[in-house]
């Protein structure tokens, strides 16, 4: 579920900086409300796997990187929260059994 959200909103990245120079048009802003609204979706999700912990650490993490403001301290401060969270609570993705004497 959230791998599709981070996908839409990786879209809708890429389609907002090919029409960044109509920031004054309807379009524009209605596209920049929406990847708004797509960002805090993610944001607020709850990964229930591993796999939705790592799709949300990383884009995170990407937008951190590419961050040219230095205001990314919620991020930062998400992302240790997923790690700490999934750490204890996620459910592996795959059992080991029978490998290298596990």
């Amino acid at each position: 579920m959230v791998s599709v959200m981070v996908e839409q909103f990786r879209e809708m990245q890429l389609l907002l900086a090919d029409t960044i120079e109509q920031y004054e048009s309807p379009e524009f802003k209605a596209l920049d409300g929406r990847i708004a609204s797509v960002f805090d979706a993610i944001y607020r999700h709850e990964p229930r796997t591993v796999d939705e912990a790592h799709a949300m650490v990383r884009l995170f993490l990407e937008l951190i990187e590419n961050n040219d403001a230095g205001d990314s301290i919620h991020l930062i401060e998400r992302v240790r929260t997923i790690i700490d969270d999934c750490a204890g609570s996620c459910p592996p993705s795959m059992e080991i059994v029978y490998g290298a004497g596990i």
